[in-house]
């Protein structure tokens, strides 16, 4: 009994070190090359009482997160920071931020460091965008662009994605993600082990 919860126990370490080797982005294809993508909005203009900014900060990466400001239908580039050559850049998050242009001019005056802009500010309508894809053939010459027809409306800011160009369709994503894989399986091999170690010392009935 005590040689067979070693040995499951070992397996689960095992499994538990693999995917611990995983975690951080994916992996890049090998037939991929990272590209910084764009997102472009549309119908800005019928906002006019409003200024938009987009905001993005990125995972696995000290720097810091990106301000930028809407001013019409162009496409506004996501540089990445790229950390390790062979993965993909990934978003922590992505959002769309919109307030009232005279609002946001006299807090601009008050302090331009936009330091109290964040998605938690008073007056500040907020909406997330879909996780840009951050790779392309190596054969594409941009990044993947992505475009959005905003819209307001009681209050309330929308973001509908209306087409991606510039590169190859995402990636059908698994079904699993690695990291939930390996939780998976570390289980199995455990529920494995304790099975053969009851199985083991369970008493045996007598023969006749």
């Amino acid at each position: 009994m005590s040689r067979l919860c070693v040995l499951a126990m070992g397996g689960t370490l095992l499994v538990a070190t693999a995917v611990s080797a995983n975690f951080g982005p994916p992996y890049l294809p090998k037939d991929h090359k990272i590209a910084d993508p764009s997102v472009r909005f549309e119908e800005l203009d019928k906002h006019q009482d409003y200024i938009f900014y987009v905001s993005y900060g990125q995972m696995y990466t000290s720097k810091p997160a990106a301000h930028i400001e809407v001013k019409d239908s162009k496409p506004i580039k996501l540089y990445l920071n790229v950390t390790s050559p062979d993965r993909k850049p990934v978003f922590s998050y992505l959002t769309l931020l919109a307030m009232d242009r005279k609002e946001i001019e006299k807090r601009k005056k008050e302090d331009p460091t936009l330091a109290w802009f964040n998605p938690k500010a008073s007056g500040l309508l907020t909406v997330s965008l879909a996780q840009p894809e951050t790779s392309v053939p190596v054969t594409a010459k941009d990044g993947v662009m992505t475009s959005h027809r905003i819209a307001l409306k009681d209050g309330k800011l929308t973001a509908e994605k209306i087409e991606a160009k510039g590169g190859a369709d995402e990636p059908m994503a698994a079904l699993l993600p690695t990291w939930a894989f390996g939780v998976v399986s570390s289980l199995s091999v455990a529920w494995l082990g304790i099975w053969f170690a009851r199985r083991g010392s369970s008493p045996q009935k007598p023969r006749n």
